[in-house]
């Protein structure tokens, strides 16, 4: 090709296919602009096949509505077209001039700013629509063609800017990227993805029955695999076996059973994705809990499974609008290091993945030296990092140590609590005796725990009240001595003696009268509703009782002495009712020395007198000074100690909040919408919601790992207890996540976060 300012149009072939541009570019800028304008000619009047350029080919100072008047907009690719609408039309200053009769016209680039269309080409030297131009179907003056009479600018541009062409084509290009093109031009990639999207709607749908297979046998703590699992086994174990149940009723899952050979969903690896994914929502729907918590505190404890592996089970409480939350969250396998350090670093790390650390104020273990020590115990080592974190030692922990220790230290109550258990293993060792037991009293006797004494208020509860039925027991085993072995009948008649001695039934009536009052408070202590002031209260109530039962001995021993007669044997010399009044004022003294000395660390919570709501109306007159002082002592860095001095006198003299308790007062501020207003007073009411008072939660979640964690399913991995517990103790969270219907889809979002040979998910 000559390198000439001219170019021969019939050099050029008729049809160029392939035809590369770059390949006959010359060094002459002229001669490549003429080139151009040529091949820009020949694709009007004959069409000529080239290669569509990309963004890639583009520069900045390229004009790039020469280049879609030689390539259609059309034919560049989805990406290359958002990119080239993102950039922009382009508004180059144009050298368009016309010189009518007197004077000349010149462009001026303000147009632009006149119509958001406008374009213009500095090659061609015309005037174009943006709009028309890549998405116009017409080859009008302003789409294909360009526009140069200056003289009736203004005219036409408003001519064509009302043309319906030209408003189509803008709406094309306002919503391009809403729906791609390329889809709705391509019936067979829109077939496809209506196909695929069909799919996997019936995928999801199988998987949403397993998830529900998965809930229903997590819920009820029933055991998920057989010992075997093959086609011809009789007992595929329950999760197989509960597919097939209800693939009998159930088509869609009946087929899939049947006819799928790539993902049936049954095995152990899906079986534990599957439950992974159950608890890792229930996880997440944790933590948002208790990132809109304003406070959090801990509850730890430990125990040894079937397998002699330690768990120690986490367990968090917050306050959220629907009231307080006590959570279980994981078990931990701690056997190889049981330390308070590394009990600690494991706690702290826990805490800093629920992202809650900066939220916690209390912190509640048993009384373990390892746990409750405050010099190198989990609490000092954990008030290392967080110093507001206050230690409250579990208070049905400490009455539980209370009536262990005041009964124990006196030698006849002892003797009595040792006889009562008795009682208990004497049925238990036996079906026959239980059977007797069964018929006669209708009621069995309760085991007493040598370290539970709510069990041993049980057993003093009900032989109390079945003394009579029990009597005939043992006379009924003793009168039929030839149907019972030697052991039961001596026992039998050893146990007449001591039902019908003055001994055992004053011991009786003595622990039953204190038991009914410290039953209450143990309801109390074990219930995550109550704050702690009111279970504070309790205590002292129960210390006031118990004190009163001093006063109580003469109508006891009379009552005994009616029932079984007088003192006999060696206890029946001297003044005997002296001496008996002597041993009941000496356990109740025990008693209430054990409360006072155990529970004297309450001080430290002198600040929940500020939200005592028998006080209120003393308050109104005598401010809590000491209470306030205490406070700002252990959580002054979350209060502005003038203004909560000022919400609470306002507060106290409130005829609304008049005998409410904190719980009450904290929705009170909600409903209301006050917990802005009087945020101090908000403020107050979380933290003393948040202070747990006994571990209960953490006990409770113990006997959930005995149930799930059995004898013959003692090889259960450590990461499958814990989401199986999960499911287990926190079933009403994960109802509630089904009620919303929130459930199934963010549990397969989990699922399929691993590689699956089915697919799950939508185009």
């Amino acid at each position: 090709m000559s390198s000439d300012s001219t170019i021969d149009q019939s050099y050029l072939p008729s049809k160029w296919e392939g035809f590369i541009i770059a390949d006959f570019m010359t060094s002459s800028a002229h001669c490549a602009a003429k080139f151009m304008h040529v091949i820009y000619q020949r694709v009007k009047l004959g069409g000529i096949s080239i290669r569509s350029f990309t963004m890639a080919d583009v520069s900045d100072s390229d004009d790039i509505v020469a280049k879609l008047l030689t390539e259609s907009f059309s034919r560049m690719s989805y990406t290359d077209k958002l990119e080239l609408i993102t950039k922009g039309r382009p508004t180059p200053q144009l050298n368009l001039v016309q010189k009518p009769k007197r004077f000349e016209r010149h462009f001026n680039i303000g147009n632009y700013a006149r119509y958001n269309w406008m374009t213009g080409s500095t090659r061609e030297h015309k005037l174009y629509c943006w709009d028309c131009l890549l998405f116009g179907a017409d080859s009008g003056s302003w789409a294909r063609d360009g526009y140069s009479d200056l003289g009736s600018l203004s005219k036409s541009a408003h001519r064509h800017q009302n043309a319906s062409g030209h408003l189509r084509a803008t709406i094309r290009l306002k919503t391009f990227g809403d729906t791609r093109i390329e889809l709705q031009l391509d019936e067979q990639q829109r077939r496809g993805v209506i196909l695929h999207n069909e799919k996997v709607k019936r995928n999801r749908g199988i998987l949403k029955r397993l998830i529900n297979c998965v809930v229903y046998l997590g819920k009820q703590e029933l055991p998920f695999r057989g010992h075997d699992e093959s086609v011809t086994s009789s007992n595929k174990g329950n999760y197989i076996e509960l597919l097939d149940l209800v693939a009998e009723y159930d088509s869609d899952l009946h087929t899939h059973l049947a006819t799928s050979t790539v993902f049936t969903g049954t095995s152990s690896r899906i079986q534990n994705d599957l439950i992974s994914a159950v608890a890792s929502v229930m996880t997440d729907s944790m933590k948002e809990e208790l990132r809109k918590a304003p406070f959090v505190a801990v509850m730890l404890d430990e125990t040894t499974d079937i397998s002699n592996v330690a768990q120690m089970s986490y367990v968090l409480r917050y306050v959220t609008d629907d009231g307080i939350k006590e959570r279980f969250f994981k078990y931990e396998d701690v056997t190889e290091d049981k330390r308070a350090e590394a009990i600690a670093t494991r706690l702290l790390e826990f805490l800093r993945e629920s992202g809650c650390i900066d939220k916690v104020v209390a912190q509640c273990y048993d009384g373990a030296a390892v746990m409750a020590s405050g010099l190198n115990g989990v609490q000092a080592k954990v008030k290392e990092t967080i110093p507001q974190a206050l230690f409250i030692h579990c208070y049905a922990h400490i009455l539980n140590l209370v009536l262990s220790k005041g009964a124990s230290k006196i030698r006849e109550c002892k003797v009595f609590f040792s006889h009562l258990s008795g009682l208990a293993t004497f049925f238990s060792r036996s079906a026959k005796r239980t059977k007797l037991l069964d018929d006669i009293c209708q009621h069995r006797l309760p085991r007493a725990a040598p370290t539970r004494w709510c069990f041993h208020s049980r057993l003093v509860c009900t032989v109390a009240e079945k003394t009579r039925e029990l009597r005939e027991v043992f006379e009924h085993i003793v009168d039929h001595h030839t149907e019972f072995d030697d052991e039961t009948v001596h026992c039998s008649d050893g146990y007449i003696t001591l039902l019908t001695s003055f001994d055992f039934s004053f011991w009786l009536k003595t622990f039953h009268a204190i038991f009914s009052y410290s039953d209450v408070v143990f309801e109390i202590l074990q219930n995550k509703g109550f704050d702690m002031q009111f279970c504070l209260a309790r205590v002292d109530q129960l210390q006031r009782q118990i004190e009163q039962e001093k006063g109580n001995f003469d109508s006891v021993y009379d009552e005994t002495q009616a029932l079984v007669g007088p003192p006999r044997g060696r206890g029946a010399q001297g003044d005997v009712r002296a001496r008996y009044r002597e041993l009941h004022c000496s356990v109740i003294d025990s008693l209430l020395t054990q409360i006072s000395n155990r529970f004297s660390d309450h001080k430290k919570l002198e600040f929940l007198a500020l939200l005592d709501p028998q006080q209120f109306g003393h308050y109104c007159n005598y401010f809590p000074t000491a209470a306030l002082n205490s406070l700002m002592e252990s959580y002054g860095g979350y209060f502005d100690q003038p203004r909560l001095h000022t919400e609470l006198a306002v507060m106290y003299g409130m005829s609304d909040i008049l005998g409410k308790s904190p719980a009450d007062i904290h929705q009170f501020l909600l409903k209301k919408g006050l917990s802005e207003s009087m945020k101090q007073v908000y403020t107050l009411s979380c933290i003393i919601l948040t202070i747990p008072v006994s571990t209960a939660s953490v006990e409770r979640s113990f006997s959930a790992l005995k149930r799930i964690k059995s004898y013959s399913r003692s090889t259960t991995g450590q990461v499958r207890l814990s989401d199986l517990a999960l499911i287990s103790i926190e079933k009403e969270l994960l109802i509630a996540l089904k009620a919303k219907d929130q459930l199934h889809d963010d549990a397969i979002k989990f699922f399929i976060q691993k590689d699956r040979r089915m697919d799950f998910v939508f185009r």
